[in-house]
């Protein structure tokens, strides 16, 4: 005979135990990320001498050189100048740690890699960019972690050095007063502010990427697919994240995912897209990247805006 209030009843535990489980990932997920500011990139071992980046053909390539070149903030662990790839490209330098404008190094190798995504040039890596002018802010420190003091002082000395783009391939996932304002700050000096949304697995968009003005970014595979890890809804834009290769501290080349590294090539697109059309700052941007854009869905329905400098060869692609 069944029971039908029994039915009811068991129902109604199953879906209790759902609601716990869920909330205890997003628990876990908050904690982590709480403690660490990105989900560390992960690495695989050397790459051959040839280089095959699918990312390269869906970002694109920039060759132009500028007569008044851009002016880059990279706010992360440092990054090292020595690098074949890195050499030749001009350098200001920050530590936004010890407040001294002094040499500074990559012990960490996230900063460095994102260098190399943005202006990396040389036989093994293609970087969006060719002759920008990089500042490169010391925020993290040698196990990639930071705190928040150095962060808004970066930002700060990046204000007062009157660069044009900030790039933050990290977040908080806690909502600070000092970094709401000091990044309301540099959006009022019309600086571009990109960040990466966190890889938090689809359930929430990282500081200060979710303050409105900052341009966030997540990360798609190969297949052109919202990767698993990347934040979704709240997110303004994507870019390759996952298996791209860049220049890595120790003068070699390795293997990188997160959308730290999606963030970075966003910043190299935006940055050749401003310097193209001619962008007065303190216009709205939204409408010029919109042009570059290529939109593909998910296997979930979620779609993915593409910022790309090779539009054709992308939507070709899909």
């Amino acid at each position: 005979m069944n029971c039908y209030p029994c039915k009811v009843l068991n129902n109604i535990k199953a879906e209790v135990v759902y609601i716990r489980f869920k909330i205890t990932l997003v628990l876990i997920a908050s904690l982590f990320a709480f403690f660490v500011f990105f989900r560390p990139e992960s690495e695989t071992k050397s790459t051959s001498n040839h280089l095959n980046n699918w990312a390269d053909k869906i970002v694109g390539h920039d060759p132009t050189v500028y007569d008044d070149p851009i002016k880059i903030a990279i706010l992360d662990s440092g990054i090292n100048k020595d690098h074949p790839a890195l050499e030749d490209l001009k350098f200001e330098e920050y530590n936004a740690i010890s407040k001294a404008e002094e040499a500074v190094s990559d012990d960490y190798g996230h900063g460095t890699a994102i260098a190399g995504l943005v202006a990396g040039q040389g036989e093994r890596i293609q970087g969006i960019l060719t002759n920008p002018i990089i500042y490169d802010v010391k925020v993290l420190d040698e196990n990639g972690e930071g705190k928040l003091e150095p962060v808004v002082e970066g930002i700060k000395w990046s204000i007062n050095n009157e660069v044009d783009i900030i790039n933050i391939s990290f977040g908080f996932t806690k909502d600070y007063d000092e970094l709401h304002k000091i990044i309301q700050e540099a959006l009022k000096q019309n600086i571009i502010v990109v960040a990466s949304s966190g890889n938090n697995m689809g359930l929430f968009v990282d500081y200060p990427a979710s303050y409105e003005g900052v341009i966030s970014i997540g990360s798609i595979n190969k297949e052109l697919q919202i990767d698993e890890s990347s934040a979704i809804n709240g997110v303004d834009y994507f870019a390759p994240g996952i298996d791209v290769v860049s220049t890595s501290k120790d003068k070699d080349y390795k293997s990188f995912s997160g959308t730290s590294f999606a963030c970075a090539y966003a910043t190299g697109v935006i940055s050749s897209i401003v310097l193209k059309e001619d962008y007065v700052r303190g216009n709205q941007i939204s409408s010029v990247l919109n042009q570059y854009l290529v939109s593909t869905k998910s296997k979930d329905n979620s779609t993915a805006r593409i910022l790309t400098l090779n539009k054709k060869i992308l939507e070709d692609s899909k």
